[in-house]
C-alpha cells in the first residue's frame, strides 16, 4: 500500500532549538512491530463514529437488515438482525439466520488482535464477550457473529480468535473484520468514506524525506562516537513545559510515556551530533526538513485530532518512501520525529 503522510493543524512554530533534556531511567521495552500503515486513520474516530462506520460496510455486506448498534440489558451494544446476508463472505455462499455485530474501536496505535488484552488472556475482550454471548444465547439462538476492529489482524491471530470463537459459542459462522479489510472494504465503496470525512484522509501530503534519510544514516553510523564524546557538546536552553505542550497539541500521556521510554535517551546524541560543526550540511538538510513540515502543518491544520498520530504516520511515510535504507532503522526514524516534538522543532508552543 501507498504511504501517506496526514498532518495536524499548528498554529505557532518555534525557530529550532537544542534545549535541556530531561533523564528518565532506561526501560527494556518490546521492539515496536512494524506495520504496514492503514488507509485511513481509524483511531481519530470516536467510538460512536466507528461503529456507525462498521454499519455501514454492513449494510453493503448484509443488506438493509442491518441495524445499529443499541445496548442491551447487560450493557453491551450489539447489531442484531435476521436474513440472508448478500455477500458475505460471498454472493455464491452468503450467511443466512440470526447475526450479531459487534464493533470493537481502540484510539490505542498499533493495536493488534494479537495482543493479550484483546485476545490471548482469560480475561481478554474476546473471552468476555463469549461468556457474555453464552448466557444470551441460552434465551436468544443466533447464527452468525461478526466482529469489526480498527486493530491490525495478523493471520494467525486470526485463526486462534475463529477457532476459540467457534469452540466457545459451539456455531461456525464466526469472522472478525480487522482495519486492513476496514480499508479494502472503503475502498470498494468509496463514498461510505466520502460520508463519514474520511476522504480527506486520503491524499497524502509530501515533504523532502530524503533529507531526513540522510541525517538519520549518518547519525546511524557516528552515534557510537557521538555518545563516547557527549560531555565535549551538552548546551542548555529551557524549553515550553512538555505537559503544557502535550496538552497544546492533544497528544496523549501514554504517547508521551511512551516517547520518554522509546527515544528520550537519543535525545542528547542527536543535539551532539546537529550541533557539530563536522555536520554543518546534515543540519541545513534537517533544517530543511522541519520547514517543510512547518508549512504543511499550517497549510493541513484540520486533518488530526491527536498528535501521536502525526507523529506515527510521519514515521511511516519516511521508512516506506526509503524502505531500501531505512527499513532496519525504524526505532531510529521514530526517534528523530520524537525528537522534532521534543525540541519544539513541530507542534504548538502557545
Amino acid at each position: 500500500m501507498q504511504a501517506k503522510l496526514f498532518l495536524l493543524p499548528k498554529k505557532y512554530l518555534c525557530i529550532m532549538r537544542f534545549g535541556t533534556f530531561f533523564p528518565v531511567p532506561h526501560l527494556n521495552l518490546i521492539d515496536i512491530i512494524e506495520t504496514t500503515m492503514a488507509q485511513y486513520p481509524y483511531e481519530s474516530l470516536s467510538d460512536e463514529e466507528f461503529e456507525s462506520l462498521t454499519i455501514r460496510i454492513a449494510k453493503e455486506l448484509f443488506g438493509i437488515a442491518s441495524k445499529t448498534y443499541s445496548p442491551g440489558k447487560d450493557g453491551a451494544k450489539d447489531s442484531w438482525f435476521k436474513g440472508t446476508a448478500e455477500k458475505f463472505p460471498s454472493q455464491a455462499s452468503p450467511w443466512t439466520g440470526t447475526f450479531i455485530l459487534q464493533a470493537k474501536h481502540t484510539k490505542t496505535l498499533n493495536a493488534s488482535c494479537s495482543d493479550k488484552n484483546f485476545s490471548v488472556n482469560k480475561s481478554s475482550i474476546i473471552d468476555k464477550e463469549i461468556k457474555r454471548l453464552i448466557e444470551i444465547q441460552k434465551k436468544t439462538p443466533f447464527d452468525s457473529y461478526i466482529i469489526f476492529t480498527n486493530r491490525k489482524l495478523p493471520g494467525e491471530a486470526h485463526s486462534a480468535i475463529l477457532k476459540k470463537l467457534k469452540d466457545g459459542l459451539g456455531i461456525q459462522n464466526v469472522e472478525i473484520i480487522g482495519r486492513e479489510q476496514i480499508d479494502t472494504y472503503l475502498t470498494d465503496y468509496g463514498y461510505i468514506a466520502d460520508q463519514f470525512g474520511l476522504y480527506k484522509f486520503s491524499t497524502p501530503l509530501r515533504f523532502y524525506e530524503k533529507d531526513l534519510k540522510e541525517v538519520i544514516l549518518v547519525f546511524d553510523e557516528q552515534r557510537k562516537v557521538i555518545s563516547e564524546n557527549a560531555e565535549d557538546y551538552i548546551t542548555t536552553m529551557d524549553l515550553i513545559d512538555k505537559q503544557k505542550k502535550n496538552s497544546l497539541n492533544n497528544l496523549s500521556q501514554d504517547y508521551f510515556d511512551f516517547m520518554m521510554t522509546h527515544s528520550n535517551q537519543y535525545f542528547n546524541d542527536i543535539q551532539l551530533f546537529l550541533t557539530d560543526p563536522k555536520n554543518d550540511a546534515y543540519l541545513k538538510m534537517y533544517s530543511n526538513t522541519v520547514s517543510d513540515l512547518q508549512a504543511k502543518i499550517l497549510l493541513e491544520r484540520d486533518r488530526f485530532q491527536e498528535f501521536q498520530s502525526l507523529l506515527e504516520h510521519l514515521v511511516e511515510f519516511v521508512v516506506a518512501n526509503n524502505h531500501d535504507k531505512l527499513k532496519d532503522l525504524r526505532r531510529i526514524v521514530r526517534v528523530f520525529v520524537h525528537f522534532m516534538y521534543f525540541n519544539c522543532d513541530i507542534g504548538k508552543t502557545k
